[in-house]
Order: C-alpha cells, then sequence, then structure tokens
C-alpha cells in the first residue's frame, strides 16, 4: 500500500519537520490542490503515534481534511478528522464516565515550521490534539482537548472556561460515586461567600481536566482523577475597593469509579483591586493577583509582580482610599505586591490585612543613591 509522510515533500526545505508529529505520520492516501489538502492516516504504519488512538476508535484509517500552505519560507499545515461520529462512539465506548455527555470529538494537526527553526527542537508550534466536547446542559458546553495519546500510558483531557454558567447538578456526572448529591461541593466550608440569605449565587465553569490511563491490551482506558474548577463572582471583600473575581473552588476527585474514591478541595482565584475613583467596578480593576485561601480560617495570601502602569499612589489610594499620602513621588510605579489577609467566617468581610509593596522609579531625596528599588510594609486592622 502506498504510504506518504509529509517529511517526504517537505523535509528538506524545513528540517526541523523530521522533529514534529507529522514524521510520524503515515498516509495511505493523499492530495494537495493549491492549499486544499486531503488524505486517510494509516493507523498501523503510523505504528506508537497512532496505536492509542486506532484501538479506542477501533479504526485502521482516519481521514483528514484542511489546509497546507508553503510561503515566506513558513509552512502551515492545519488538518482536522473529517467524521466525528467515529470519535464519539470511541470515546464513549471506551470512557463511560462521560459516555452520555459527548457531543463531539475529532482530532486535529496544527504545526507550523520556518526554514530558520532548530532541527534538534522541531517546529515552534506542533499541535497533534484529540478534542472533546462534553454537552453540561441544554445551554452549556465545554471543549477539553489532550495531546493525541501515543502507545498507551497517562493522558490528560482538560480545558480552561470563560463565561460558562453552570449549577452544580451539570457537573454530577463528573463525580464518579460521589455524584447522587452535591456533597462534593464544599458549599458549608464556604460561608458567606455560597450561603448568602438573598440567594445562591451563579456559578461559572473553571476548568475540567481528566486523567486517564490507557492500556493497550487488551484495550482500556481508566480515569484516575478528576478536576473541577467552579467560579463565583464578584464578591466584595473590603468597601467596594477589593473583590474576589472570581474565588475559584477546585475538586479533585481520585478514582472516581474505584473503590478508593477520595475528594480534596483547593481554595484560589484572583483578588481585583478597583480604582479609587471607579468603587465596585471590579470587572476593569487596576490590579488583578492571584490568591490561595485557607478554608479552616479564611485566611488569603496573595503576590503580584510587576502592575505595568500603576503606580504606588493610585496602589495606596485604591487600598486605603482616595486622598491617602504617605509623600512618596507620584512617578513610583509598582513591581512587586504581597498581600496577607483574614476574613471573618460569617460575614466573609476583610477583618485584617497587610502588605508588602515593593516599587521603583524616581526616588526623589535618594535620588543620588544607588537604588533599584524600595518598599514599604502597613498593616489594618477593623
Amino acid at each position: 500500500m502506498p504510504s506518504w509522510t509529509f517529511v517526504e515533500d517537505y523535509g528538506s526545505q524545513f528540517p526541523a519537520l523530521k522533529s514534529s508529529s507529522l514524521n510520524f505520520l503515515v498516509f495511505s492516501t493523499h492530495s494537495i490542490s493549491g492549499t486544499e489538502f486531503t488524505g486517510v492516516l494509516d493507523v498501523a504504519a503510523s505504528g506508537a503515534a497512532l496505536s492509542t488512538i486506532g484501538a479506542m476508535l477501533n479504526v485502521t484509517s482516519i481521514a483528514m481534511k484542511g489546509t497546507v500552505t508553503n510561503a515566506d519560507d513558513t509552512l502551515t499545515v492545519s488538518v482536522a478528522s473529517t467524521d466525528p461520529q467515529v470519535f464519539i462512539a470511541g470515546i464513549t465506548a471506551s470512557i463511560p464516565l462521560i459516555a452520555n455527555h459527548v457531543r463531539a470529538s475529532g482530532m486535529s494537526i496544527d504545526t507550523i515550521s520556518t526554514t530558520k527553526d532548530d532541527p534538534d527542537e522541531g517546529p515552534k508550534q506542533d499541535n497533534f490534539d484529540l478534542s472533546v466536547t462534553l454537552q453540561l446542559s441544554s445551554s452549556a458546553s465545554a471543549t477539553i482537548r489532550a495531546q493525541v495519546p501515543m502507545n498507551g500510558g497517562v493522558f490528560t483531557l482538560d480545558g480552561t472556561f470563560q463565561n460558562v454558567g453552570i449549577t452544580l447538578p451539570d457537573l454530577r456526572f463528573l463525580m464518579g460515586k460521589l455524584g447522587s448529591g452535591d456533597n462534593w461541593f464544599p458549599a458549608s466550608e464556604l460561608g458567606p461567600y455560597y450561603n448568602d440569605p438573598k440567594g445562591k449565587p451563579a456559578l461559572s465553569l473553571l476548568g475540567i481536566s481528566l486523567t486517564l490511563y490507557a492500556t493497550l491490551s487488551p484495550f482500556t482506558i481508566s480515569v484516575t482523577s478528576v478536576e473541577v474548577g467552579i467560579g463565583i463572582t464578584g464578591i466584595n471583600l473590603y468597601d467596594q475597593r477589593l473583590y474576589l473575581n472570581p474565588i475559584g473552588v477546585w475538586i479533585t476527585v481520585a478514582d472516581p469509579l474505584g473503590d478508593d474514591t477520595e475528594l480534596t478541595w483547593a481554595i484560589e482565584g484572583t483578588l481585583a483591586l478597583c480604582n479609587y475613583q471607579r468603587p465596585g467596578d471590579y470587572e476593569h480593576p487596576d490590579v488583578r493577583y492571584d490568591f490561595a485561601m485557607d478554608l479552616t480560617n479564611f485566611a488569603f495570601t496573595a503576590a503580584y509582580e510587576r502592575a505595568a502602569g500603576v503606580t504606588i499612589n493610585t496602589m495606596l489610594q485604591d487600598l486605603l482610599g482616595a486622598g491617602t499620602d504617605i509623600g512618596l513621588p507620584p512617578s513610583l510605579t509598582l513591581d512587586q505586591f504581597d498581600f496577607a489577609a483574614s476574613a471573618n467566617k460569617e460575614s466573609g468581610k476583610l477583618t485584617e490585612f497587610s502588605a508588602d509593596i515593593a516599587m521603583s522609579g524616581g526616588f526623589g531625596l535618594f535620588a543620588n543613591l544607588d537604588l533599584d528599588s524600595i518598599s514599604v510594609s502597613f498593616a489594618y486592622s477593623a
């Protein structure tokens, strides 16, 4: 049976292809007309590159279609599988945990190689991906991706998301044996951040990650762990100045379908510091920085580096109120901001916080000294 790889036609011009996924993928037939490409991948001839996906789909060939462009010393290959039903059938049969929620699936190759790419390092972009779209509800879906697994072993389907509204029941299917209710979610531990007397907050999906293990003979795929991130947005921590946006609840379920199921939680997310002239505008803050939170005592720790363009005077007014002035030159720029705080477990509001701020710029009285940066510390207690 005739066989062909991209390296045969393009390898001499683009030597880095020999270190790319395209070097291992063998086509039994192919056609290039202008920039239009069609071809059929030969699973057996491609060896380890397609052994796992071939066993998962129970196929000997995979039809592909897309574009190939060779211009300006750059080769751009963008092709994808053409039969989603084959992938849907294979995924649902191999991964029962998500079987009833798979709505689309496929495989894609996106490679960009230049004549200057290092042959030993391969192209700067070389993506060979498996994608699976999960239907979470009538209005919400999520696409998770993995590098196409080769020759069995561990692989991870994951994705991060924005503006995907969900409810807890939408994600129960991912919890395996724990999915009969919502006890997998730390509702009571979140206190006022989730249990508002006025009603439950809107939830958004932050991420999904499935860690899988493929065994080739006999072929099986086991789910070793599931991680789901759920966000709650716009939580006012301090006087419409400092917000949790979002607070991210990350739930990990190890061995969700097995006998040793374990559940762990982690709380992290983003703190938003509003401009002092726009209190409450947490969607357009002066500074965003990542935080981690301890649910046992509602303690926060956060750090941020290089808040471009934010002067220290603006930063202090954002946090401490308009007109705050500690006598530093207005040209000083924030370099690093380390923040620690504690909140009341009943109200969720900050009871105390401290900050260490490093800055650079014109140091006024210190201008003639050899200073790269200067720092200031302060604390607040309600």
